[in-house]
């Protein structure tokens, strides 16, 4: 897997769009333990390029395949249900998340627009396995976090960091109201005509 990372660390930092997204293909296509042992043999080097990069591209990447390596719904189901061919346990599950969503939480501070959309779109999928976890508090305390966060901003970054703090209230909403608001979104301008 490190000479694999290698190769995905190399397309990340060259900047070539077409690199990146072979690499995020190529993550896609992975199984659920491969995922988890790409995760636990590159993300730090992942942060690392992060933080060193004065490119926003290069920068957006990271966070694109941070997004990838998010442990996710599938993750969790198997975990939870004991799949053998997984060597991971919740509490993996867990750390990579946090970690994961650490980072996106920092990148959604980044001064290129084009970061902070993945990011916050990554986020999304941070909440989604908290929300399989059945981890509420975790949610409540990201809210909590981004609606701070946004006071400190008062231009897009600002904007940016509502919008992932109600992406964060719409998982904690019970299966009624997120099908409910759901439904308001992508009918609610029709339906008041």
């Amino acid at each position: 897997m490190e000479q694999r990372w290698d190769g995905f660390a190399a397309d990340i930092r060259s900047g070539d769009s077409e690199q990146v997204t072979e690499t995020i293909d190529e993550i896609e296509e992975l199984d659920l333990e491969e995922r988890v042992r790409l995760f636990e043999t590159c993300f730090d080097e992942l942060s690392s390029i992060y933080a060193q990069s004065d490119d926003g591209y290069v920068r957006q990447s990271t966070v694109r395949v941070a997004e990838r390596l998010t442990p996710g719904i599938a993750l969790v189901f198997a975990v939870a249900e004991s799949d053998r061919s997984i060597e991971a346990d919740v509490d993996t599950v867990r750390q990579q998340t946090d970690e994961i969503g650490g980072f996106l939480l920092e990148a959604l501070t980044d001064e290129d627009g084009r970061v902070r959309q993945s990011a916050k779109r990554g986020l999304k999928d941070v909440f989604r396995t908290y929300d399989s976890l059945e981890d509420e508090e975790t949610i409540e305390a990201f809210a909590v976090e981004l609606d701070e966060m946004a006071t400190e901003y008062s231009d897009k970054r600002r904007k940016h960091l509502l919008e992932a703090k109600e992406d964060a209230e719409f998982f904690l909403q019970s299966g009624f109201g997120r099908l409910l608001e759901g439904f308001q979104k992508e009918f609610g301008d029709s339906l008041e005509k």
